[in-house]
């Protein structure tokens, strides 16, 4: 009899205006998203690329799958620190931005040669076990919800005439 594991993940994202959110879940801290300027992170806002999030997920993940084979094989792990380098390729308006290297560099230190062996080994067989490969055969569904507001700005005037909105002066418009 086959055993198998079902795990549901679920985030939030709150947009922060302009192009930065929040992502929030229930088992871990707020991460500030921000988006790359010209191709980088503007590190001045606090906020993560969802690219570079996608990086250290596959980083991380490597590290998880790796201690877990290391386990199963008695090999004992004294060290482990790793960085990750992704190139990510934009063709234009016709074309997706796509990755075409992703790489991850452990560094893991053992307490013996054939351990270190056998590390070697876990870590060949690791590529097709690991994410992005082993959990991204598929596209993502987007199941959105589109709503029309109708801001109340008669009452909404500032004294110079200007309006001044937030969230809470939209309402759902008829049929929207």
């Amino acid at each position: 009899m086959t055993s198998i594991s079902i795990t549901e993940y679920e985030t939030r994202l709150y947009w922060q205006g302009e192009r930065g959110a929040v992502l929030t879940s229930d088992q871990a801290p707020p991460v500030p998203i921000g988006p790359p300027m010209n191709g980088v992170v503007d590190t001045t806002q606090g906020g993560w690329a969802p690219e570079a999030l996608l990086l250290g997920a596959v980083e991380g993940r490597a590290l998880q799958a790796f201690l877990d084979d290391a386990r199963e094989a008695g090999v004992r792990v004294l060290f482990y620190q790793s960085t990750a380098m992704a190139r990510l390729v934009s063709g234009g308006p016709e074309h997706a931005p796509c990755f075409t290297d992703l790489i991850v560099r452990p560094h893991v230190a053992v307490a013996s040669p054939s351990e270190a062996e056998r590390a070697r080994q876990l870590f060949a067989a690791l590529p097709m076990r690991c994410f992005p490969s082993s959990m991204l055969h598929l596209t993502p569904r987007i199941e959105a919800v589109v709503e029309v507001w109708a801001a109340h700005r008669s009452s909404l005037a500032d004294g110079d005439g200007r309006a001044s909105l937030d969230a809470d002066d939209f309402a759902p418009a008829p049929g929207g």
